[in-house]
């Protein structure tokens, strides 16, 4: 596994950093990379809820 740290010196998630290297790259902003995840997340909630019912 490849490590990455930080300006900070903490290490990162390497797929993570991809993740966000690639959405700033095709021009996302920080809002929008975070609303995409808020619905990710939302959807994945309420898969759960579905299957547990």
């Amino acid at each position: 596994m490849r490590r990455v740290i930080s300006d900070n010196q903490q290490e990162l998630d390497a797929e993570w950093v991809e993740l966000m290297l690639c959405a700033r790259a095709k021009g996302l902003t920080t809002d929008e990379v975070s609303k995409v995840l808020r619905i990710l997340q939302e959807e994945g909630q309420s898969n759960i809820q579905e299957s547990a019912v």
